[in-house]
């Protein structure tokens, strides 16, 4: 072993190893290096596009506009290996064009680059731009509030907004200046219901409303909206139409909403108090049942929500309701006392805010009467009487026809009353002047009368008479009550 490295040739041959061993290790290592910067692995140079490149412009912002210069380029460096690695690792490149000795009008500037290794050739794209450099102006616009109205809640409107402050400067180039067409406050809306106060960017548009690259001041304004309510709820009323079958007879119509929502303008709302008389058509109706009714819109209205509504029409076969009627007149006296609860039977309804030039007559329920279901504490209801308990429905709006009216109940504290039926069916018509003779006739006199004052009765006469009167006066009186009755 010894021998073999005391031997030149041998020490020559593993120096020769060595140095290849060598030059193939730092071969590979540049092969990596060039794969890593992507340039060229057929020779000692390369080439390395940066895209993006922020361009800077000196010109006199105070007193100039300039248009044309892009906001950002592509540059490609190429040159050796090492110089790209070095200014890839500097990331100092910078692109820029200096306009401040250039006068007004447009101009082909070159884009020029600063801090970068002469050893490298660079390639700007674009290399060459057309320049604008005009006077700067400033002009002031009127400010207008932008937001869509269908972000507005239904049953709602936008009024007029108002703007603080109700212009702003915007400053251009004349020629910009000269394509503003709108300057806009830009507002947001989500389903709102109430008055709208924000700030909102102010940004100005052309007529084609593409937004304009000029400076406003101030940048935002304040908008407020107000939003007006354009809703009311006003009662209904239903009105029968068409014919019922033979044998058939409806005993009450009602609905499943006592109001309706009227949208429309203020002065309209103002004068719709209620709408009335919506036709139910009950042809060929058999049965109890529900039918859908269309509302209408009352003139210079937008709409009504909603825009149908339910009836419930109950009907009853005439053999049924003369057995209902003998049960009924059974027990109309009897108040039913149960275990924390008391029933009256045979209630009447009075009628409010009738008008002496009609006539009202109550169609159902049958001679005006209701039941009364009451709860409450056994020991007040022991002391309720018919007296507590009142009944009634106002007919004050209606017209001749025939109307559902709901029933008011009202009943002591602490009491709570239900009815046997919520609606009362009136028919309401024109009085005749006959009708005001039947009320008033005149009397002729009494046949077989003591006419003369002079003259003495006969005592037995004087007594056939009183207990005739005894008898009339009964007779008024019963009259007097039913007609109680009929006027409820």
């Amino acid at each position: 072993m010894d021998r073999l490295l005391n031997n030149p040739w041998i020490m020559k041959i593993i120096a020769l190893l060595l140095a290849l061993m060598l030059y193939l290790s730092v071969s590979i290592d540049n092969q990596d290096t060039n794969t890593i910067l992507g340039t060229s692995k057929s020779s000692g140079t390369g080439t390395e596009t940066i895209t993006n490149v922020p361009v800077e412009v000196s010109y006199d912002q105070d007193n100039m506009i300039i248009s044309g210069v892009p906001d950002t380029v592509n540059v490609t460096l190429e040159g050796s290996k090492s110089a790209l690695q070095q200014e890839k690792l500097k990331q100092d490149l910078e692109v820029y064009v200096d306009l401040n000795n250039y006068g007004l009008g447009e101009h082909q500037v070159e884009l020029q680059h600063r801090n970068i290794s002469d050893r490298l050739d660079v390639k700007i794209d674009p290399q060459v731009v057309t320049v604008s450099i005009e006077n700067q102006q400033s002009q002031e616009f009127p400010v207008e509030a932008s937001f869509d109205k269908n972000q507005v809640k239904k049953g709602y409107k936008a009024g007029s907004a108002q703007i603080s402050p109700e212009t702003v400067t915007v400053t251009g180039a004349k020629s910009q200046l000269s394509q503003v067409a709108y300057v806009k406050a830009l507002v947001e809306l989500d389903n709102v219901s109430k008055d709208v106060n924000e700030q909102a960017e102010v940004v100005a548009f052309d007529k084609n409303l593409n937004k304009l690259d000029v400076a406003i001041e101030p940048e935002v304004v304040n908008v407020t909206i107000p939003i007006e309510n354009r809703s009311k709820k006003v009662p209904i009323s239903l009105e029968q139409t068409g014919t019922l079958g033979e044998g058939i007879e409806i005993t009450d119509l009602s609905l499943d909403k006592d109001e309706v929502t009227v949208i429309g303008e203020k002065d309209v709302l103002d004068s719709i108090s209620s709408i009335d008389n919506i036709p139910v058509d009950v042809t060929g109706i058999s049965k109890t049942s529900e039918v859908k009714v269309d509302v209408p819109v009352p003139e210079g209205a937008d709409s009504v929500q909603p825009k149908q509504v339910t009836v419930s029409v109950n009907v009853k076969k005439l053999d049924e309701e003369e057995e209902e009627e003998t049960d009924a007149e059974e027990t109309s006296v009897a108040e039913e006392e149960k275990d924390g609860k008391k029933s009256f039977e045979s209630l009447s309804v009075s009628l409010n805010g009738q008008n002496s030039k009609y006539k009202y007559e109550i169609l159902s329920p049958k001679n005006g009467a209701v039941r009364v279901d009451l709860s409450g504490p056994q020991q007040q209801l022991r002391n309720v009487t018919r007296s507590d308990i009142g009944i009634s429905a106002n007919v004050a709006r209606l017209t001749p026809g025939e109307f559902s009216v709901p029933i008011s109940l009202t009943v002591p504290s602490g009491i709570e009353g239900t009815l046997s039926t919520k609606t009362l069916r009136v028919k309401v018509s024109e009085r005749n002047p006959s009708d005001e003779e039947e009320q008033n006739p005149s009397e002729p006199p009494e046949e077989g009368g003591n006419n003369n004052p002079d003259e003495p009765s006969d005592p037995s006469d004087n007594t056939g008479s009183n207990e005739e009167d005894e008898g009339n006066g009964e007779n008024n009186a019963s009259n007097e009550e039913s007609g109680s009755s009929s006027a409820n």
